[in-house]
């Protein structure tokens, strides 16, 4: 089959071509400098154009090279053997593997179906279980879509002020929900990891960063290998915060292509789960069959059976994507 006619909506990824990034990437070409130079290890010009779209001070924000590695290094700096992290299910499962890799003991709280935001239950479980040195949660929530409450996070972030806690805002973005960065500045133990891999359509550069506190800043920059960013990442992201308002109308297509998808949903007595990512995670009576026939027609989807019976998640791009997707599953409705 060919590589044109494969719509892949398994990676969260954002098939979307700017032609800011084309320009920027030819202007890079003529650059002698910028393959045989080492990059900015501080990338100073990506963290004050970061600064002024997060709105918070350059101080409290940190890059790194995707916020995979932002993860890795928070629980490399603040871990060890036998602590106790606590990660609210299902949820972002790479995190996992940074945690257990230094040791620590993971608790993985499940929430229930309708899958709604609920931090009572993260509550109770640390009242119970003594000290959890650190809480992570995603929101918007991949694979479930909710966001979670501010009031919440703050509440928890004031009782346990031994415990750090990470809130992975990677798909906030595609959300009308207002992140909490600016919570950094008032609280010493809360985290926020973002990403340019989302919503800027840059997955393939590595590229994201942290806000948190000077002291958890300068903490985890003592581990933190600059150099891993490289000066074309460096530049494109800049370019994509230079021209947000391009990236933005992007942005709205999808949040309006996420609408259609859940709307014929309901209207297909569909059970679906409210998202407020580029993705939506919805129940089939058979996923196995139904992902098997969508990658025969060149439609990548991903499977979320063992994560929750039943369940297919699939991204949502451009109104032509999602279109192809709806024709692509009307054509096995015995299988919904």
């Amino acid at each position: 089959m060919a590589t044109d006619n494969i719509l892949k909506l398994d990676w969260n990824e954002a098939p979307v071509d700017f032609e800011f990034y084309q320009d920027e990437l030819s202007r890079i070409v003529h650059d002698r400098g910028i393959i045989a130079w080492y990059p900015d290890c501080l990338a100073l010009k990506l963290t004050d154009e970061i600064s002024k779209y997060v709105g918070i001070d350059r101080n409290n924000i940190l890059t790194f090279p995707g916020s995979d590695v932002g993860l890795e290094c928070l629980c490399r700096a603040y871990l060890e053997p036998g602590d106790k992290v606590l990660a609210l299910c299902p949820t972002y499962e790479n995190f996992f593997v940074y945690a257990l890799q230094v040791g620590a003991s993971l608790l993985k709280v499940e929430l229930e179906k309708p899958f709604k935001p609920d931090l009572t239950i993260v509550e109770e479980n640390m009242d119970s279980i003594g000290l959890v040195k650190m809480v992570y949660l995603v929101s918007p929530n991949n694979p479930c879509g909710y966001v979670l409450s501010q009031n919440e996070v703050e509440h928890l972030a004031n009782k346990f002020q031994e415990t750090i806690f990470i809130i992975d805002e990677a798909y906030i973005e595609f959300s009308d929900t207002k992140s909490l960065s600016s919570l950094v500045e008032v609280f010493q133990n809360i985290v926020i990891t973002r990403t340019f891999s989302k919503g800027f359509g840059m997955a393939d550069l590595r590229l994201g960063y942290i806000c948190a506190s000077l002291d958890i800043i300068n903490v985890v920059n003592k581990i933190r290998n600059g150099k891993n960013i490289s000066m074309i990442a460096q530049r494109l992201g800049v370019c994509a915060l230079q021209n947000i308002n391009k990236v933005q109308v992007w942005l709205k297509e999808v949040q309006e292509s996420r609408e259609k998808f859940q709307a014929w949903c309901e209207n297909n007595n569909i059970k679906y789960y409210p998202s407020n990512g580029n993705f939506v995670l919805f129940e089939v009576s058979q996923p196995n069959e139904i992902c098997s026939k969508l990658k025969s027609l060149g439609i990548y989807i991903r499977n979320r059976n063992l994560v929750t019976q039943g369940s297919i998640r699939v991204t949502i791009g451009s109104n032509k994507h999602v279109e192809r997707l709806i024709s692509a599953l009307e054509s096995m409705s015995n299988l919904l």
